[in-house]
């Protein structure tokens, strides 16, 4: 046996029609499976309930095919995959609320004379980072995850994970539900919460990320509208290292919400890091060749603008062979070095 078939007995893959099915929820597939449906593993060791979890989009769907899968194989209740995370994780992450209610449900149900110790043990498994699922939750904002699993056991939220970070300390980082909203991109929900107290706007996390931040930095576009509707000075408040929602919209190559950010708030492209570095500096390093085919004619007065080390976005744009001619301003190519130009 060669290396590469060595290789290939190592790593695990799911049948294409099986992972399909999983990710849609069809049960048909699993029923009479002719082996252990724990077996049944991506090459991440994900199971067909962590790939359902992770796909699901309805979350309150989501409470029929979990319960039959593991009442087809309850050993899917608390099989990691390789970063040591169980369904309960996954479930935790993307907000599948009622799934968690479920999986938890099924802990008891698995062990009926020991049914607290079984859902406890679920509670407390931990992956790679020492998080548990309450962790997760606490981490990705799913508050009605997060009141369900502290619900079942309030003394994980004081459990440390690798970082020593409890899930309370986790939870009390100064998100706020307006925070979350940016995050996941629910600009409805963004628009009723502002409604109750348009300040929000302005409230940032221990990072100095707003909402606004945070809804560049995922592209969220219409909660970008909906944040810059109620507020336009959410578009100048800077984080930690004075880095702008514009720097977030720009280093992650989103040009619709750059474009939004920038109509809205014309002179925000002025703004400098803590390096001293403007959008066009970012756009530099991020989207090289892409630019050129960018309708922001605003970024023509940045290109010569110094960063702390002296160096302008020209000079990126140099260094990574990219070369913004419908930027440049002819009568001033004399100030730089001839090395410069190809």
């Amino acid at each position: 046996m060669n290396s590469s078939d060595q290789q290939m007995n190592s790593i695990t893959y799911m049948e294409p029609k099986l992972y399909k099915a999983a990710e849609a929820g069809n049960i048909n597939p699993f029923q009479d499976f002719p082996t252990s449906l724990s077996e049944l593993l991506t090459p991440q060791k994900n199971t067909i309930l962590h790939v359902y979890l992770e796909n699901q989009r309805s979350g309150w769907k989501c409470t029929d095919f979990v319960g039959q899968i593991i009442g087809t194989c309850p050993r899917l209740l608390l099989q990691a995959n390789t970063k040591g995370e169980t369904p309960l994780h996954f479930a935790a992450r993307y907000g599948r609320s009622n799934a968690v209610k479920v999986l938890i449900e099924r802990a008891k149900i698995l062990d009926p004379e020991n049914g607290l110790a079984e859902e406890n043990n679920m509670l407390g498994m931990t992956n790679e980072e020492n998080d548990t699922a309450l962790h997760v939750a606490a981490r990705n904002i799913q508050a009605q995850v997060v009141k369900i699993l502290t619900k079942e056991d309030p003394e994980f939220s004081y459990s440390a994970n690798v970082h020593g970070e409890s899930p309370l300390y986790i939870a009390a980082n100064m998100r706020t539900a307006l925070h979350a909203a940016a995050m996941h991109g629910d600009h409805e929900t963004a628009r009723k919460i502002l409604r109750k107290d348009p300040s929000l706007t302005r409230r940032t996390d221990d990072d100095g990320w707003s909402p606004l931040h945070y809804a560049a930095f995922f592209s969220r576009l219409a909660t970008v509208k909906v944040l810059l509707e109620h507020d336009v000075s959410a578009a100048y408040i800077v984080d930690s290292e004075r880095r702008t929602a514009l720097h977030m919209a720009v280093v992650r190559g989103h040009m619709a919400a750059m474009k939004e950010i920038m109509n809205t708030c014309p002179d925000c492209c002025e703004l400098v890091d803590s390096r001293g570095w403007n959008a066009l500096h970012y756009a530099a390093i991020t989207l090289k060749g892409a630019l050129k085919a960018m309708p922001f004619p605003r970024f023509e007065k940045l290109i010569y603008e110094k960063g702390n080390d002296g160096n302008t976005p020209l000079h990126l744009f140099a260094a990574v062979g990219s070369y913004p001619n419908k930027y440049l301003s002819s009568n001033r190519r004399h100030a730089y070095k001839e090395d410069v130009w190809p």
